[in-house]
């Protein structure tokens, strides 16, 4: 995935004039890439800090474990103008928090093939309008880096080989698989491709699919014979697909953020809990490489 700005800027430096702007309007964005904010910038969120929560509210504990680490912060009104493709509140904030091993020197993991770990992850909506005051991290966690953050679309990495996008620009297979033009654009997308803080959209994933991570398979549904043979194929696939990313957060030097070798934590959702603000039915699942 790419921010479509940093995609379009490449385009206009790579592509013949006049084939840039045609190509960038083939790119349909999916979900926002989340950066660090420049001067001037609209904050959609921050990474680290501290979250901002109702008195009344404890802070989350996975109980014989110990405080979980306060990750990141959307506020969703400002989101929900952008081209997130989720049906996130209209208004207030969600904050992210996950138990990364500071409170038990690191001794537990968060993992959705342990079940018992889930209450080691939390997403907390704050309601706008709820008076709030910004909360300090309780010993022995050490607070990550607050890095307010700015939104852009995102898009799929594109494959001018692609039938969808060379036939448009007028061009055939054979002129964009071999002039150097055409090769070297996409070698240069392709080498701006890494794992992003995002909201929406496709994960990024490391060591295979989160979806499938995350989702709710029955024993007798047999994910080692996974293939059309296995009656429940289909079951499979539809068990998956219901499963949309929320956020996306990378390791992040600013922040101070580093999961596991350069990984990243992933909340998903089914979209209709997201729609009736079920923020604790939401899985979490990190990889690394």
């Amino acid at each position: 995935m790419l921010s479509l700005p940093l995609l379009s800027e490449l385009a206009h430096e790579r592509l013949p004039s006049g084939l840039a702007d045609r190509f960038c309007s083939l790119l349909e964005p999916r979900g926002q890439i989340l950066t660090a904010a420049r001067p001037g910038d609209e904050h959609v969120g921050a990474l680290g800090g501290e979250p901002r929560l109702p008195e009344a509210v404890e802070w989350p504990v996975w109980e014989g474990h110990g405080p979980l680490s306060f990750v990141a912060s959307l506020d969703c009104g400002r989101l929900s103008a952008a081209a997130t493709g989720l049906a996130l509140p209209a208004d207030g904030t969600l904050l992210f928090f996950y138990f990364d091993g500071q409170a038990d020197e690191y001794a537990s993991w968060v993992s959705p093939s342990n079940p018992e770990s889930r209450p080691g992850s939390r997403i907390l909506y704050v309601p706008a309008d709820t008076p709030v005051l910004p909360r300090p991290a309780p010993a022995p966690l050490k607070p990550y880096r607050r890095v307010p953050l700015r939104a852009d679309p995102t898009v799929d990495l594109p494959q001018l080989t692609d039938p969808e996008l060379h036939i448009p620009l007028g061009l055939d297979y054979e002129t964009v698989s071999t002039d150097p033009v055409y090769v070297d654009f996409q070698d240069a997308v392709w080498s701006l491709r890494r794992v992003h803080h995002r909201v929406g959209g496709e994960p990024d994933n490391i060591q295979g699919e989160v979806e499938y991570e995350v989702a709710d398979f029955p024993d007798d549904w047999d994910l080692d014979e996974f293939d059309p043979d296995n009656p429940h194929y289909d079951d499979i696939l539809a068990e998956a697909a219901r499963w949309r990313l929320l956020l996306q957060i990378a390791s992040d030097d600013d922040a101070g953020m580093l999961w596991g070798d350069g990984g990243a934590l992933y909340w998903l959702i089914d979209p209709e809990d997201l729609a009736a603000g079920r923020f604790d039915q939401a899985r979490f699942t990190w990889q690394c490489h």
